[in-house]
């Protein structure tokens, strides 16, 4: 790969950035909720009924910070919390009613939004696309984990 097809990547990453996170933040404010509720929504529709320590681990993120979200979504009516029965210390959350109306509607919006998108591009493109981001998500995790942490420039001449 040559500097300049890595820097043409780099520069249409952030792009790519930029407008996803203009998406979001479209997405969830009609809904009235935050896009980190936003994500959280998503994730409950997922997991279904979980603790807040399961969810947290699956999410990558510190229980307490989670927990504060969730004391929002359990504010707003959108999230039920549960002492788990067979261990008090442990909270169980799932959606409520509305939270799973509004994870419905969430979807059906963002579903429209990204096959509007993908329909924009050339099948063959939209497959490719479809097949390849997986792959680069999770190829990103591994590499952030595998490496201690989420920093982006390594040592120059420390190339892999």
């Amino acid at each position: 790969m040559t500097p300049t097809a890595l820097r043409n990547f780099r520069r249409n990453l952030r792009i790519l950035e930029r407008e996803i996170e203009q998406a979001l933040q479209a997405q969830t404010e009609c809904c009235g909720i935050s896009s980190a509720q936003c994500h959280l929504l998503l994730a409950l529709e997922e997991a279904g009924s979980t603790s807040i320590g399961e969810l947290a681990a699956g999410l990558e993120l510190d229980p307490s910070t989670l927990s504060r979200t969730v004391d929002g979504l359990v504010r707003a009516g959108l999230v039920e919390r549960r002492e788990d029965p067979e261990n008090r210390r442990r909270q169980i959350v799932s959606l409520s009613g509305p939270g799973k109306a509004k994870a419905d509607s969430i979807n059906e919006r963002c579903d429209l939004y990204y096959r509007r998108i993908l329909g924009a591009l050339p099948p063959a493109d939209a497959e490719n696309l479809l097949a390849a981001l997986p792959v680069l998500a999770e190829t990103r995790r591994s590499f952030r984990h595998g490496n201690g942490g989420a920093e982006c420039c390594v040592q120059a001449g420390s190339a892999s």
